[in-house]
């Protein structure tokens, strides 16, 4: 079956916030490709099916079926879910905040909630939360649940488990320190206190 492909623009950004969000993503449209799907510009909402990619600007989002809608207050809200068995996804850039570091922020989950009113993106079932900086995985969060909420900047992780899953959370944070984000060996210099070879 032939991809649908469907441009929605909306006021308010999905997935953005001031934290977490590349800030040119909000005057992005929304771009939607799928094998089925419809939208009703009256109700402001829609559902797509089968291989579901939304992008909106930096934004990346996959999974089986994707609800969109926008609520009478103007702000958005989407539920993305996996295929059986899979994972869905969503990557995003972050805000430049150090120069020469690209961050982006990776969610895997079988379920991915977000709420434009209260701001915050849930990731639940098999969830995973990863923060890159220059394509190296920094930090990596691990659990049933995962919460990240844009105007705190806070996570939380809950390892609530369901029947015959794993209850604990895991969590890796990086040290924040001067070593470039890159893994770019530090530079060599020449020592004056070493002769050149005769």
């Amino acid at each position: 079956m032939r991809a649908l492909h469907v441009a929605l623009v909306f006021g308010v950004a999905l997935f953005a916030s001031r934290a977490f969000a590349e800030s040119a993503d909000r005057d992005k449209p929304i771009q939607v490709e799928a094998q089925k799907g419809n939208y009703n510009d009256l109700k402001q909402a829609g559902v797509f099916s089968g291989s579901v990619i939304v992008t909106k600007g930096t934004i990346r989002v996959t999974g089986e079926r994707v609800e969109l809608r926008k609520d009478p207050e103007g702000y958005e809200h989407a539920v993305i879910t996996a295929a059986a068995g899979q994972l869905a996804r969503f990557r995003q850039r972050r805000d430049v905040s150090r120069p020469g570091v690209e961050e982006f922020i990776e969610g895997l989950a079988e379920r991915i909630e977000y709420d434009g009113k209260s701001e915050t993106i849930k990731l639940i079932t098999r969830a995973q939360l990863i923060r890159l900086e220059n394509d190296q995985q920094r930090d990596e969060l691990r659990g049933n649940l995962i919460t990240y909420d844009s105007r705190s900047t806070e996570y939380s992780v809950d390892g609530t488990a369901t029947p015959g899953s794993d209850s604990r959370v895991r969590a890796t944070i990086a040290p924040r320190n001067a070593a470039p984000a890159n893994g770019a060996p530090a530079p060599l210099k020449s020592t004056p206190s070493i002769d050149a070879p005769r």
